[in-house]
């Protein structure tokens, strides 16, 4: 941790547990205290640093493995929530700060007002004695319901209902009478705060981008009585050199919500700290990214930038908010697993954090395929593996704290004393985009194959060369169950030429970094060729995602 870091997390802990009371008032006067804890953190830091935010979803890689480090802030949706008390023992341990957004799928139908098939009438959804308004209040008890094993657990929940809620594309947004929408908010409050007592819940006001007068969008606002945080979920911008559409939108907000702290709700990726810090840009109370990384709108290299600057804030670096003992947080920040982890010689240096923020570090734990290859006892947690065998291997850490509690590293891919005879090489491919991505040195880039279980690619290495292994790395979601590895020494054009040495079938499915690592006896080839046959777990959707197809072999002494 920079000496930056430290000295702002010492002032912060002393501003939290000093008793001065904060100057920002709940809007719900009987808020727990956990929530009241979490809310002075916030006034705390407002302006200085921002938190950094993470979108739980199935349909998005978890960036942890990629930056090495978490998000303080985790986002889930209450549609699609799951299990209740898993999610909140995984909450308590971690100690993250909770947000709940809501796609709100009203009387069974969808939260987009272009996929309903039902409209939604909101004036009538508002008004008391309505068939509508008694569905509405059927299902705010519902989630209430949920809600409140979140309180009964003293879990606080940054409630962020009718996001985007002046966006005009889901159903809680009405365009001829903005008003309405603003009532269904008011409802939903007092319902939540006054009806069912849920004094774990921070209100949080979210905006959708996009080309609207001030007039408008305050239309939509219900009222500083009924907003803790107010701000807005911005898109479409380009986050590492932007400047005029972030204080365009900051302003608006700030007419809109005058004296709420602004956060950007979702977006693309953390707007450029420097900037932030430059005061070029405004400093959001924290940025919550919908992608995880890689993605379209969320490199990896940016994702890993952003989650370690100084001026953003991790889950490690968040006080001890809340009761209870949290887990140590740990991570390796380098090497990356981007492909670049090739090591010509023996010796590997593996840089590894953990912190505990309730207690001390005892001990982290070095492994390389699981077994265990190094400790220490205090940091820094560098280790320096020397002697190691050629191969490949998955390494990780263990850290320990002082009450026995334990969490395990993101995973690394290292090679050592290997060179792979794929790389940059000429790949032809039986269809789809950008074949020579699978073997670059890079693992965040990929073929993409055409949308079919039957589909090919194979390498040229230039010359006949023995080999004895291949490696496949997969990328998000979809993924080989069925293939096979074939070589040929000639004419690849020729069906006869090839000769299959591997057969896969019923491999399991798994949703990110899937790896193969292939061995047989040493066999003659110029051209190496996957075929798969099928694809696992039902993913039809699309075809194939390879990042890496490497035809490794041991370094001559």
């Amino acid at each position: 941790m920079s000496i930056f870091k430290f000295n702002a997390m010492i002032l912060i802990l002393v501003i939290l547990f000093s008793g001065i009371t904060s100057a920002i008032q709940p809007v719900n006067p009987d808020l727990t205290d956990s929530a009241r804890q979490i809310l002075n953190y916030f006034e705390s830091i407002y302006g200085k640093k921002v938190l950094s935010g993470y979108n739980v979803y199935v349909h998005t890689p978890d960036d942890y493995e990629q930056t090495g480090k978490q998000a303080a802030i985790w986002g889930r949706d209450i549609q699609w929530l799951g299990d209740v008390d898993t999610i909140i023992e995984h909450a308590r341990s971690n100690r993250y700060i909770l947000t709940l957004h809501w796609h709100w799928f009203y009387n069974d139908d969808s939260a987009w007002t272009g996929k309903r098939k039902n409209p939604v009438n909101l004036s009538q959804v508002v008004t008391p004695d309505t068939p509508e308004y008694r569905q509405l209040l059927k299902e705010l008890a519902h989630t209430a319901d949920i809600l409140q094993k979140f309180q009964d657990a003293d879990i606080p929940v940054l409630w962020r209902p009718l996001h985007e809620i002046d966006g005009g594309w889901f159903w809680w947004t009405d365009k001829d009478h903005p008003e309405n929408t603003a009532r269904l908010w008011q409802i939903m409050f007092d319902y939540f705060t006054h009806t069912r007592k849920l004094n774990n819940l921070i209100w949080v006001y979210s905006a959708g981008e996009g080309n609207k007068s001030v007039e408008l969008r305050k239309r939509f606002y219900p009222g500083p009585n009924y907003v803790d945080i107010s701000g807005l979920d911005i898109y479409h911008v380009d986050f590492k050199n932007e400047i005029k559409k972030y204080h365009d939108y900051f302003d608006i907000m700030t007419q809109v919500s005058p004296g709420k702290m602004l956060a950007c709700g979702e977006c693309d990726a953390i707007p450029n700290p420097d900037k932030m810090l430059q005061n070029q840009t405004p400093r959001w109370l924290y940025a919550l990214p919908w992608w995880g990384a890689p993605s379209s709108g969320r490199p990896v290299d940016w994702a890993t930038d952003t989650m370690r600057h100084d001026l953003v804030i991790t889950l490690d670096e968040l006080p001890p908010l809340g009761q209870g003992n949290i887990i140590p947080h740990v991570g390796i920040l380098n090497p990356a697993d981007n492909g670049t982890a090739w090591f010509p010689g023996q010796n590997l240096t593996i840089e590894s954090y953990a912190v505990d923020r309730d207690g001390i570090i005892s001990r982290v734990e070095f492994y390389a395929n699981d077994n265990k290859i190094g400790q220490l006892n205090k940091s820094p947690y560098t280790l320096i593996w020397t002697d190691m065998p050629a191969g490949f291997y998955d390494i990780h850490t263990l850290a320990f704290d002082n009450r026995g509690s334990s969490n395990r590293s993101n995973n690394i891919r290292v090679a050592v004393n290997m060179t792979d005879l794929a790389r940059n090489r000429p790949v032809t491919a039986s269809s789809g985009s950008n074949p020579e991505l699978a073997t670059d040195e890079n693992y965040y880039t990929s073929w993409s194959s055409g949308n079919s279980d039957q589909e090919w690619l194979y390498v040229d290495l230039g010359q006949v060369q023995t080999i004895d292994r291949v490696n496949l790395l997969w990328g998000w979601k979809i993924h080989a169950s069925n293939y096979t590895i074939d070589i040929a020494t000639a004419d690849p054009q020729d069906p006869s030429s090839w000769t299959t040495i591997h057969t896969r079938k019923n491999r399991p499915y798994q949703q990110w970094k899937a790896t193969d690592r292939i061995q047989f006896e040493p066999v003659e080839a110029r051209f190496v060729r996957l075929n798969a046959t099928g694809r696992a777990g039902n993913q039809n959707w699309a075809g194939y995602n390879l990042m890496a197809f490497e035809v490794p072999v041991v370094n001559n002494p």
